[in-house]
């Protein structure tokens, strides 16, 4: 026998083993309540009881005891853990090393200034400084892994502003006293005209222009520069020229957007929109690059005449029908044959970089000297 307290009454009572587990009335106060489990192993399940809600009880059970034991165990470890340290990794060691750092000064920059650009109001002014950060993106690229100069960058930045205003408003005065065969015979149908007039007018005038900051740097600045160092002059004269003049592409895209819309409506805004998207792209991205390509190929010959310091006419003549060359084909290739024409862009930065790494075999000194 066991014994047992009446939980209503208190009055002591005895029940076997085989009871328990079931319900009975105290024999004092006449109250139901239910015998307690003496062997849980050996029991009998409670009348009406699912023995699956039974193990679903004790696994829950089990369950909010370890989690209670756990989150114990983390509240515990967070106030031992230093947090400031923790989630902010910047003290006043790691603070010097964070400005010296180009790499992530430069995926900073390329992933915030974006970001930053299209909070100005005026559209015509996000798409000037869009077109100004795509040009100094490739000229960073140009400067410190293609050229590898560690020369000033005052220069440098002086010469894509100098094109990209002066140098495009001169290349249009110039262009109004030229006959209008010449200026119109890159558009001709006839082919040979056609890519004869790419060559003399557009590539031959275009890098003319782009040539004009690597001639002044030499006259004015010419103790401060290397042969390196004018080659980068010359690089972003081509990207401020390639920068303002995609600015004018831009909105020749959006009057063409606009004609299409007026000739065939909705499915010719749709075309034209999707046209000056692709165009946008190009042109920020990879002609952008073409631009610097050849006018850095101007600027080499011209710094190898300076170094030989004899033929120099001879020199930068080849520099300049070389760069014209390439130029002029490749915007007639552009028109026919996009395809060829980007392999020929590969081939026109091969051509450079071959001309880089001849330039950086041999010793580099300032002119100067």
């Amino acid at each position: 026998m066991n014994a047992v307290s009446c939980p209503h009454c208190k009055t002591p009572l005895e029940f076997p083993e085989s009871a328990s587990g079931n319900q009975r009335f105290c024999s004092t106060c006449g109250q139901a309540f239910v015998l307690p489990i003496i062997d849980p192993g050996s029991a009998e399940i409670p009348p009406n009881q699912d023995p699956s809600i039974q193990s679903l009880n004790e696994s829950f059970q089990q369950f909010i005891e370890k989690g209670s034991k756990q989150a114990q165990t983390i509240l515990k470890d967070l106030n031992d853990i230093p947090l400031k340290q923790e989630i902010i990794p910047i003290d006043h060691s790691n603070i010097q090393l964070l400005l010296k750092d180009f790499i992530f000064w430069a995926v900073s920059l390329l992933g915030v200034i974006p970001l930053l650009i299209i909070t100005v109001e005026q559209v015509s002014t996000q798409l000037t400084m869009f077109a100004l950060f795509f040009a100094l993106v490739w000229g960073v690229i140009f400067k410190k892994f293609i050229i590898s100069d560690t020369g000033t960058q005052r220069l440098a930045i002086a010469s894509l502003f100098f094109t990209g205003i002066m140098g495009i408003w001169l290349l249009l005065f110039v262009y109004r006293f030229l006959p209008d065969f010449y200026l119109g015979m890159a558009d001709s149908g006839n082919l040979v005209i056609s890519l004869f007039g790419y060559v003399i007018q557009v590539g031959l005038f275009e890098e003319a222009v782009k040539s004009i900051p690597v001639f002044l740097a030499i006259k004015w600045f010419q103790k401060d520069l290397n042969p390196l160092s004018l080659i980068t002059i010359g690089v972003f004269s081509g990207l401020g020229f390639a920068a303002f003049e995609n600015l004018h592409y831009g909105d020749q895209a959006v009057g063409n957007t606009y004609a299409k819309t007026l000739d065939y409506g909705t499915s010719g805004l749709v075309s034209g929109v999707q046209n000056a998207m692709v165009l946008v792209l190009l042109r920020s991205l990879s002609l952008v690059f073409c631009h610097a390509v050849f006018s850095g190929i101007v600027a080499y010959f011209i710094s190898i005449a300076q170094i030989r310091g004899e033929k120099k006419g001879a020199l930068i003549l080849i520099g300049f029908a070389t760069a014209a060359i390439l130029h002029g084909v490749y915007d007639w290739l552009a028109g026919l044959q996009p395809t060829i024409a980007a392999l020929l862009a590969g081939f026109s930065f091969a051509l450079f970089y071959g001309y880089l790494l001849k330039l950086k075999a041999a010793r580099q000194e300032p002119f100067g000297a």
